[in-house]
């Protein structure tokens, strides 16, 4: 059946992986990199692009170069469509983690965007397609919306003549898929990725849905946490001791999983108070109140923030765990408990 004539819903949510525990067996999978950077629904039409982040925000004013490459490609191409992929800051033209993209997830002012655009640029890289010339692809297995998907790169590479086509290939990017996933794992692990996505590749595309034919496999302890409180700083250190932190569990209820006091510079402590300071409240935001060793101030359990530690303890707890960043791009409310992945199978 072919899929129907129309323009894809907007406000539609990306489609969400579950925790992979081992490399899925069969010859149904393809296997791609696990980027670390903001996951966004790219829209390209005559009118415009937009770059939706998870909790619906538009990044596109914020990445200049990636939405003049997008708009670039939809004239080339003569038609709009919209791409599923990640936003990831460049380091000497490769993919780079994520703290190397927060120093641009907040900036506002004109000026700094386009100065950061030129001194720490990125790119989006694509890994799926939702629609082509409003021909709604969701309902299409992945290796046909995977042709369709190449098929856009394939008429970018024909037409790579002078600066401007050159930029646009610099900062739109197809994700590379093997069949290999032990391959793929090992050059995870060589290359410091955050790990690698497994797809069925016989799988439609299940927008809002966090569905088991898309696998995450992390070799990195890390992911979100949503601040419920902080601690007084104790001697020389400034602003905040440490931040409290926890997730939302089935019933939402927010379980508290340590506090971090690691990772900051003392200007991201600063502003992180400032943050903070906005969102007090009296009573403590967690199911189970903890009682840390300085006394604590409640927030309102919005802000959200990516944490690396070494490993979970047997009481559901983080060990060492290291700030990375604030996220705006994801809503409180999602943030869960993801658990081990194959992080402790390949040494991660």
């Amino acid at each position: 059946m072919s899929p129907a004539k129309r323009n894809l819903a907007d406000g539609i949510e990306p489609m969400y992986a579950s925790v992979g525990h081992e490399i899925p067996a069969g010859s149904g999978w393809t296997f791609e990199p696990k980027y670390d950077g903001v996951r966004v629904l790219a829209y390209i039409a005559s009118s415009g692009v937009r770059l939706i982040t998870r909790n619906g925000n538009d990044k596109a004013r914020q990445f200049p170069e990636i939405t003049h490459s997008l708009a670039e490609l939809g004239i080339r191409l003569r038609q709009p469509f919209t791409i599923d992929g990640e936003i990831v800051a460049l380091i000497g033209g490769d993919a780079a983690r994520f703290q190397a993209l927060q120093s641009r997830m907040h900036l506002k002012g004109a000026n700094d965007i386009t100065s950061a655009a030129e001194h720490m640029p990125a790119a989006l890289v694509a890994f799926d397609i939702l629609s082509d010339d409003r021909v709604n692809l969701t309902q299409l297995p992945w290796t046909e919306r995977r042709e369709r998907l190449e098929s856009l790169f394939h008429g970018l590479a024909t037409t790579r003549r002078g600066r401007a086509t050159d930029s646009v290939a610099q900062h739109i990017r197809l994700s590379p898929t093997r069949r290999d996933g032990s391959a793929m794992l090992a050059r995870a692990r060589k290359q410091g990725w955050e790990g690698v996505i497994a797809k069925r590749t016989d799988a439609r595309y299940s927008p809002g849905v966090r569905s088991d034919t898309w696998l995450k496999l992390k070799i990195d302890f890390e992911q979100e946490f949503v601040v419920g409180g902080f601690t007084e700083p104790r001697k020389t250190r400034q602003d905040i001791g440490a931040l409290l932190l926890g997730y939302f569990d089935a019933r939402g209820k927010l379980i508290y999983v340590g506090h971090m006091g690691g990772g900051f510079t003392r200007a991201g402590l600063k502003t992180m108070r400032q943050r903070l300071d906005r969102l007090v409240r009296k009573t403590s935001p967690f199911e189970t109140e903890p009682h840390p060793n300085e006394p604590a101030t409640w927030v309102k359990p919005t802000v959200v923030v990516e944490v690396k530690f070494s490993e979970w303890t047997a009481d559901g707890r983080l060990r060492q765990p290291v700030f990375l960043g604030v996220r705006d791009d994801k809503a409180a409310r999602d943030v869960t408990y993801e658990g081990v992945s194959v992080q402790r199978k390949i040494g991660g």
